[in-house]
C-alpha cells in the first residue's frame, strides 16, 4: 500500500523536474529564433524621437489575457497614433479586435504546422517597424515577433525564458496581470485614465441601442436591480478544478432571484449554456442572455449593476466598461486575476468546492450597496 500524498509527491517532482528543463530549453529556442537579429539592447527613453509605422502585436491565448494587455495596446497606439497596428490572435482572442477599432486583423495563429508556415511566409512581407509580444512567457510570441523580422522587438518584461528573442523591455515582472501592462503603458509615457488599473476598450457608437434591444428581448424593467453571472467552464480538469459546483450556482441564482434582483445567465460553449437552461427551468425569473458577440455581451454588462463570475474573459469584460465585479476563485488566481479597485470583491477558497452560495450572495449584497452608495455620494 502506497503511503499517504505518494502520489502527489511523485507529480510534484515531475514538475519541478519539468520547469527546471523547460527555462534552458524556451531559453535556447529564443536565441536561436533570433539568430541574424540586430540583438543590441534599446531603452524606452531611446525611441523618444522614434516614429515606427507599422506595429505588429502578438498575444494567440485566451479572451482574458488579451483583455488584461489593452492598457499597453491603448499605450502604443497613444504614443504612435499615425502608426499601423496589426495584431496577430489565437482563435479564441480575436473576437476582442472589435473592441479596439484601430487594430488591424492580422493572420489567425493556430497550434497547427499549416499555420506556423502561412505566418514565416506572410510576416517578412509586412515591415513591420516594431514587434511586440503581448506575453512575455510564450514560445509563440517569440516565434512570431522573430520571423516578423522587425528592428525592433518588444517585451513587457525580461524573462529568463525569452529574453535572447527581444532588444527593449517596456515594463517589470509584477505578480499581478493588469497592473503589469498598466506600468508598462505608464512606462512609455502615456498617461492613462484616472482609477485603479483596468481593460481598456472602446464600445461601439450604437452600444446603449443593443443593450436597450437585448434587455428588453429579456423582459427585464429598466430600472430593476441586475445581476449577470457567467457559467463556469468545465471542459477540462484545468477549469474544472476553478469552477464552483453546480448546485452552489444555482442556489445562488435563487437566493438573488428571491430578494427581486434580476438575474442574467451568460454562458460560452454549448455545455455552458445547457447548464444555464437547466437553471433557468428550475428557477422561475431567472434570464439566459442569447447568443451575442462580445461587443454585444460588453454592451449589456455596462447596463448591469453587478457581475459574477471566476477568472475568466467575461469578468475581465465587465471590469472594463465600469460594472461592480464579484470573483469567484482561488486565493492564487485572485492574486494574479482579479478585478482592482473598490467595487471589485473575491470569494475565495483553496478549492472552490467549498465556496458556499451563501458566502456569494452576502458578498454581491455588500457590492450592491457599495456601489449604490457611490453612486450617491457621487450625484
Amino acid at each position: 500500500m502506497r503511503p499517504r500524498g505518494y502520489w502527489r509527491r511523485i507529480r510534484n517532482a515531475l514538475k519541478r523536474l519539468r520547469t527546471a528543463l523547460k527555462v534552458p530549453l524556451m531559453h535556447a529556442l529564443s536565441a536561436l529564433f533570433a539568430l541574424g537579429l540586430d540583438r543590441s539592447s534599446c531603452s524606452i527613453d531611446d525611441l523618444a524621437d522614434w516614429s515606427p509605422q507599422r506595429i505588429l502585436l502578438v498575444r494567440t491565448n485566451r479572451i482574458g489575457d488579451l483583455l488584461c494587455s489593452t492598457p499597453l495596446i491603448a499605450a502604443l497606439h497613444r504614443r504612435w497614433p499615425h502608426a499601423e497596428m496589426t495584431l496577430v490572435g489565437g482563435p479564441r482572442n480575436r473576437a476582442v479586435a472589435p473592441l479596439l477599432p484601430y487594430l488591424h486583423r492580422g493572420p489567425e495563429f493556430r497550434r497547427d504546422p499549416w499555420a506556423w508556415m502561412r505566418l514565416v511566409l506572410w510576416l517578412p512581407r509586412q515591415r513591420f517597424d516594431l514587434a511586440v509580444s503581448l506575453c512575455s512567457e510564450m514560445l509563440s510570441g517569440v516565434f512570431i515577433v522573430a520571423a516578423s523580422r522587425a528592428p525592433l522587438r518588444m517585451a513587457v518584461y525580461a524573462s529568463p525564458r525569452t529574453a535572447p528573442a527581444f532588444n527593449v523591455f517596456a515594463g517589470h515582472y509584477d505578480t499581478h496581470e493588469i497592473r503589469r501592462y498598466w506600468t508598462a503603458a505608464r512606462n512609455l509615457g502615456v498617461a492613462l485614465q484616472d482609477g485603479p488599473p483596468r481593460p481598456l476598450i472602446e464600445l461601439p457608437p450604437n452600444h446603449n441601442e443593443v443593450a436597450e434591444v437585448i434587455l428588453r428581448m429579456l423582459d427585464i424593467p429598466e430600472h430593476a436591480i441586475k445581476v449577470g453571472i457567467s457559467i463556469p467552464s468545465r471542459a477540462d480538469r484545468r477549469h474544472r478544478r476553478r469552477a464552483w459546483p453546480h448546485t452552489e450556482l444555482r442556489s445562488v441564482v435563487t437566493g438573488l432571484v428571491s430578494r427581486g434582483i434580476e438575474v442574467v445567465l451568460s454562458p460560452g460553449s454549448r455545455a455552458e449554456r445547457a447548464e444555464a437552461e437547466r437553471i433557468v427551468q428550475a428557477v422561475p425569473g431567472a434570464r439566459l442572455l442569447p447568443e451575442t458577440s462580445l461587443s454585444e455581451l460588453a454592451a449589456v454588462q455596462r447596463r448591469l449593476d453587478a457581475w459574477i463570475g471566476t477568472s475568466s474573459g467575461l469578468l475581465h469584460l465587465a471590469d472594463a466598461v465600469g460594472t461592480p465585479t464579484l470573483m469567484i476563485g482561488t486565493p492564487a488566481l485572485a492574486r494574479s486575476w482579479a478585478p482592482l479597485g473598490p467595487l471589485h470583491r473575491q470569494v475565495c477558497a483553496d478549492d472552490p468546492e467549498h465556496i458556499t452560495s451563501r458566502r456569494v450572495i452576502e458578498a454581491v449584497v455588500s457590492l450592491l450597496g457599495e456601489a449604490t452608495h457611490r453612486a450617491a455620494r457621487a450625484a
